[in-house]
Parts: structure tokens; C-alpha cells; sequence
């Protein structure tokens, strides 16, 4: 293939590359995806993988994204957090580093925690003929409000980001309710509403998560999928399961059915079936530290 031909079909594929996706549909195992108020509400100190794979009808699955999230709490309900992942969700492999920082402040019965973060997605430079990296820095920021078991997150973690990162930069409003009755019955009912000022396009998520004595967590997420220009619009329903093996240790499995896909024949990497995400987390300490939302999200 000629030199001209190659560069054109990178160049064709470019707006495939969508960092983003693979972070932020994962968001009901990871909360601090959408919103970086809620660094340090894990535990004292976390480590949680979480792996997507999807089945193509061979032995050899597709490994669609990876996730690698470090939080901790420093100190007065200060936490400090580190997000790494990467993306196989078009025709180029995307990576992203991110940091988030996040303070917590009491007025009476109202809880507010505000947060920031940082970082860079990493792609080939699809228009140099080396195909070398580039790196595309992006910043944003969140607040969480919460009152008597009734919350309110507000956030954009892409706020502030280079122009070459070809997809939607959506502000996130998250409205709720938690239950809690003692650690043995509690509930999460929230919606998720997406909103895109350049493209003024607009979705919904519906989530629902009850946690059971603190060990089985059972999840739905209803997803209306109409945010992402050269994405699906299907809408669908995801669920999934977290269970607490040890009192450090816990794991959860979820199935997406429709996964957000390319308007593309020639992206054959989501053209198939749904994907599993795969999580396993470790909690250095299970009564969640100074966490105002320990094991509610």
C-alpha cells in the first residue's frame, strides 16, 4: 500500500478513536469517571481493575477497554485519586492518564464535596507520516451536594481540553436518592442527564443499585445512548452484580448488549455482541474511612 493510501485511511479512521467511551460507559463501576468530587470516597486506599472484554464467537475475545483506578483519602475529607485506561473502541487504540482531587465540606446536614481533575489522552498523530503519538491534554471540574440521603452531582471532566479530541465534551447533572438502613438494605436510585453545548445534543441514564448486609450488590442501568455523534443510538439496559468475597476483596460483572458503536462497517471491533466488564477491587479498610458514600455508588 502507498504511503498517500495509508495516510488516508488513517485519517478516515481518526474520528474512531474515542478515549473517552471507554471511561465513561463504565461509569456504574466507577463513579469517579463522570465525576471527580468523588475522589477518596472508596475506602482510606483502593485498587480496582476493570476489564471489558467482548465475544466474537472464538476462542480469543476482544479486549475492548482496561481500567486501572488508585484512590485514596489524605486527610478533613480530602482525597486524591488516579485513573488509567485504555480504548479499543474504533479501528485506533486510545490511552488516557488522569488525576482527581477532591475536598469535602460540612453545613449542618448538608455535605458538599468539590473536585478537579486533570490529564491527557495519548493517540498516533494520524496526520504525521511517522504515525507518532500525540498527547491531548484536557482538565475539568465537579461538585457534589448531599442532604439527608438526596444528592446532586454536577460536572464536566473535559471542561478545558485540546480541540484534536474528536468527541463529545458532555456536562453531567446526576440526581438521587440512597437509602441506608444500617448497612443491611440500602438503595441508589439516581438518574444521569448529559448534556453537549457544540453539538447540543442531550441523553438520560436511569441507574438503580441495592447493596444487601454490605456484601451483594445488585445494579440495572438504563441507557438512552443519544449523546455521541458517530455512536449508536440504540438504547440499552445493563446489568450487573458486585459481591464482597473477603473483607478487602469484592468483585462485580456487568453486560452491556448494545455497546456504543461505530457508524462504520470497517470498525468490526463493536460490530459483534455485548461486552462483559470485569471488576475486582481491593478496599484496605471496609468501614470506609472518613467516606461519606462508601459502597453507595
Amino acid at each position: 500500500m502507498k504511503r498517500s493510501h495509508l495516510l488516508f485511511f488513517f485519517f478516515f479512521f481518526a474520528k474512531l478513536a474515542f478515549p473517552q467511551i471507554g471511561i465513561v460507559n463504565q461509569y456504574h463501576l466507577n463513579y469517579l469517571a463522570i465525576n471527580p468530587a468523588l475522589a477518596g470516597e472508596n475506602s482510606p486506599f483502593t485498587l480496582k481493575g476493570i476489564l471489558g472484554n467482548q465475544f466474537n464467537g472464538s476462542i480469543r475475545l476482544n479486549e475492548v477497554n482496561q481500567i486501572l483506578v488508585l484512590d485514596g483519602q489524605l486527610y478533613n475529607k480530602s482525597g486524591l485519586a488516579f485513573q488509567g485506561y485504555r480504548n479499543n473502541s474504533g479501528n485506533i487504540i486510545s490511552t488516557g492518564l488522569g488525576f482527581s482531587y477532591a475536598k469535602g465540606i460540612e453545613l449542618g446536614e448538608l455535605k458538599l464535596k468539590f473536585g478537579a481533575n486533570g490529564g491527557i489522552f495519548i493517540q498516533p498523530n494520524l496526520l504525521a507520516a511517522n504515525l507518532s503519538q500525540r498527547v491531548l491534554p484536557h482538565s475539568g471540574l465537579g461538585v457534589l451536594g448531599s442532604y439527608k440521603g438526596a444528592f446532586l452531582g454536577v460536572s464536566n471532566p473535559m471542561l478545558i481540553s485540546s480541540r484534536k479530541i474528536g468527541e463529545q465534551k458532555p456536562l453531567f447533572v446526576n440526581i438521587g436518592y440512597i437509602y441506608d438502613t444500617e448497612s443491611i438494605i440500602g438503595l441508589n436510585a439516581n438518574v444521569l442527564y448529559y448534556h453537549d453545548f457544540q453539538t447540543k445534543r442531550e441523553s438520560y441514564d436511569l441507574n438503580l443499585k441495592g447493596t444487601f448486609n454490605s456484601r451483594l450488590g445488585l445494579g440495572l442501568s438504563y441507557r438512552a445512548n443519544r449523546l455521541y455523534v458517530n455512536g449508536s443510538s440504540k438504547p440499552t439496559l445493563i446489568p450487573f452484580v458486585e459481591y464482597k468475597v473477603t473483607r478487602t476483596m469484592s468483585f462485580a460483572l456487568s453486560y452491556d448488549s448494545n455497546p456504543t458503536r461505530m457508524d462504520s462497517p470497517n470498525a468490526p471491533n463493536l460490530a459483534l455482541g455485548g461486552v462483559f466488564q470485569f471488576m475486582l477491587k481491593y478496599n484496605n479498610d471496609d468501614t470506609g474511612g472518613d467516606s461519606w458514600f462508601f459502597g453507595k455508588f
